[in-house]
């Protein structure tokens, strides 16, 4: 096999796995590890990939949002899941912050009916999921926008300047190892930034295996601004290792 056919059979496998272990492409590969590597490298050069520790994670670009009502019907057992598990992480008396996107959403409909918090959101899809619970949902004002399904504008971030929260519930476009977390909406960066600098305690990022590799155009923020990533069991441990050397915690549902 030459040199290009053998990174053709890397790219396959990324396309196929999400993660790659250099030993693992080693082995399949019957090269050395450290043509492995090299070859990693390149791709990496070329943007089709990002290098971990030990192996590498598939890079995808993501030009444009996809529909809110779209996106709600993906991955929707991995989201239930990290979601549920969210949903725990609110303790009596919490304010939390509640970004935009499918998996914030259903946060709520996983709170304990019981419980009295206060939720400060921009996402229009959450408002059904909090009926027949006790907790205090402050839906911020602004431009509403229809792909998203959450509003934003100076509006929104002047309301976001009045509160402090205890801890935000993040859910993201795209989260890359080397870019951070992006998303292809100057408008939703703008609102979700403003809320992580008001956050006092935790940045709790939700992630489905889905979101792992993607790259957008905008920026949100890089690692230093975030402590918790919650992920469902299908993400590799290779990208979960590089997460948890990053300074990040993983929580695995």
């Amino acid at each position: 096999m030459i040199p290009a056919e053998r990174r053709a059979r890397i790219c396959d496998m990324l396309k196929e796995r999400q993660a790659v272990r250099v030993s693992s492409l080693s082995e399949d590969l019957g090269v050395s590890e450290m043509t492995i590597r090299r070859d990693l490298e390149r791709l990496e050069g070329e943007g089709f990939l990002t290098r971990t520790h030990g192996g590498a994670v598939i890079k995808r670009h993501m030009v444009e949002e996809s529909l809110y009502v779209d996106r709600a019907g993906t991955h929707t057992e991995e989201k239930r899941r990290i979601a549920q598990a969210a949903a725990a992480m609110i303790e009596p008396g919490d304010t939390v912050f509640l970004s935009s996107g499918t998996t914030a959403a259903q946060v709520l409909s996983h709170v304990d009916p019981e419980l009295e918090a206060r939720i400060v959101t921009h996402n229009v899809g959450a408002l059904t999921e909090a009926q027949g619970s006790r907790l205090e949902i402050v839906v911020l004002g602004g431009l509403y926008l229809p792909r998203s399904n959450a509003v934003a504008g100076p509006q929104t971030i002047e309301l976001i300047g009045r509160f402090h929260a205890s801890k935000m519930l993040l859910g993201v476009d795209g989260f890359d190892l080397e870019e951070g977390l992006t998303t292809p909406t100057v408008d939703m960066a703008s609102i979700e930034r403003a809320m992580i600098e008001r956050t006092r305690g935790d940045v709790i990022v939700m992630a489905d295996g889905s979101k792992i590799g993607v790259v957008a155009d905008v920026m949100l923020c890089g690692f230093e601004k975030i402590d918790v990533v919650m992920l469902d069991d299908g993400v590799d441990a290779t990208v979960r290792d590089e997460m948890t050397r990053l300074g990040l915690r993983c929580i695995v549902v």
